[in-house]
């Protein structure tokens, strides 16, 4: 603070010359709300560590020295801080300890102007469920003001804006039920004004509860992730529940086909050769079987007397061999024919050649 009051009661033109001034993009001014006037300068990489010196004057004056210098972190001269007018041109001069010119700027005050926020901001709910927002006004005119709204615990570029002249906008389209976060800023008028001049900070951002009963600005508590049931062995349980439910339900489905669909007998093992060698054929068998059954008897071979083989015996008890027997044919059928018998089926054979099962 010492060296802060030295500094505003010394002639900093008798600081050491620097041969590096801090060239003139370095310096911004800014009017804050028309009360003070703020010079900065040396923010930028190409100050190295200069002390530069400020005068100034409203209208055609003596230029005066700056009434309150700060200094930056190197101990050099970084910015002043001067009253403002809004009657008259300001007229800015920055030197170098050389005396050497380094800024030099004449207009008004306001042209630099960055208005207050504004204060004691009111929100309420009207019966048509719209808001009203309200503040003091400026003692100054030519401002504009905007008004923002989202809902609680939206993202930051969820941000509406609603605008008007005045200091007393109504916000509509909203939601009784829901809660909304509302701020607001000063922003002067680029007619009124000039280019130069800058919008206030927003206000800190103030929550608006619902204005139905049942509104609440409080959200919901997510539910403890100890509380949440394990997903692992309850997938496991439901995969092992499904597949038991689809074994049960095989197993019934096996037994319903077996008593409404019963086991139909292999053909082939009364067939033989049917589906081997006549591939199904059925009356290609039939012909195959009948030119190997036995040929038919005739009326003759059924009038002869067949004798038993007898056995002779010689006097000297040796033994003879037995006399073979002639072969027996089957009895005639009902129809009068050939009984054949082929792999365990049993077929008679008409005079025709033609077999009958």
């Amino acid at each position: 603070m010492a060296a802060m009051a030295l500094l505003e009661r010394a002639d900093v033109t008798g600081c050491s010359p620097d041969p590096r001034p801090a060239p003139a993009g370095d310096v911004t001014v800014v009017c804050h709300d028309l009360e003070t006037v703020e010079v900065t300068w040396g923010s930028g990489p190409d100050h190295h560590g200069a002390n530069l010196s400020l005068e100034f004057r409203y209208g055609t004056g003596a230029l005066q020295p700056c009434p309150r210098y700060f200094l930056s972190g190197a101990g050099v001269t970084s910015g002043c801080i001067l009253p403002a007018a809004r009657a008259g041109l300001l007229e800015l001069a920055l030197r170098d300890g050389g005396g050497a010119m380094v800024f030099k700027a004449r207009q008004r005050a306001s042209a630099w102007l960055k208005p207050r926020p504004p204060w004691n901001v009111t929100l309420l709910w009207t019966p048509d469920g719209d808001v009203t927002v309200s503040w003091p006004a400026h003692s100054y005119l030519g401002l504009d003001y905007e008004v923002q709204h989202r809902e609680s615990n939206d993202d930051e570029d969820a941000w509406q804006t609603t605008s008007g002249p005045c200091c007393d906008l109504t916000v509509g389209g909203l939601d009784p039920v829901r809660c909304y976060d509302f701020r607001v800023r000063a922003s002067p008028r680029a007619a009124h004004y000039g280019l130069e001049a800058q919008p206030s900070e927003w206000t800190a951002v103030t929550r608006l509860s619902g204005a139905a009963s049942a509104a609440s600005c409080t959200a919901s508590p997510a539910p403890s992730p100890a509380l949440a049931p394990p997903l692992l062995p309850l997938g496991c349980g439901l995969a092992a529940l499904l597949t038991l439910s689809l074994l049960l339900a095989a197993l019934r489905l096996r037994r319903v086909k077996d008593a409404l669909l019963p086991c139909v007998p292999d053909p082939s093992g009364s067939f033989p050769g049917l589906f081997e060698k006549h591939h199904g054929n059925f009356q290609a068998w039939i012909a195959d079987a009948q030119a190997t059954a036995p040929p038919a008897r005739t009326e003759e071979e059924d009038d002869l007397i067949h004798t038993k083989a007898k056995r002779v015996e010689p006097e000297d008890g040796t033994s003879l061999c037995t006399v073979p027997r002639p072969p027996s044919f089957e009895p005639r059928g009902p129809g009068g024919g050939a009984m054949v018998s082929v792999g365990g089926a049993t077929f008679m054979v008409g005079d025709s050649g033609y077999m009958t099962l």
